[in-house]
């Protein structure tokens, strides 16, 4: 399954849904077995990241700014969509949240 995580670039106003980076990690059976790191063209446009998601076969999208009409979309395609804040709870990323 792959995870990502969508960065948010510190340059970008708090309110604009505009990433530039993601980082996507292949986990088997609960284990981290490899790590990319993305550079997206363009989120504004949900077509460009849905496009790119099914591309990376990307399971589970977590993303500072949790939107539910996005997270509505992604579900009907088979994509969790998830904040930060649902991090702590997941048992793979409680290793990398000290």
């Amino acid at each position: 399954m792959k995870i990502a995580l969508l960065l948010k670039s510190k340059k970008q106003p708090k309110t604009t849904n505009n990433y530039e980076q993601a980082v996507v990690f292949d986990v088997e059976k609960d284990k981290v077995v490899g790590v990319e790191n993305e550079t997206l063209k363009s989120t504004k446009d949900v077509k460009a990241l849905t496009s790119w998601a099914l591309t990376k076969k990307v399971k589970e999208i977590y993303t500072p700014d949790v939107d539910e009409q996005l997270r509505s979309f992604f579900r009907k395609l088979g994509i969790n969509v998830r904040g930060y804040d649902e991090l702590s709870d997941d048992r793979l990323f409680q290793t990398f949240i000290l």
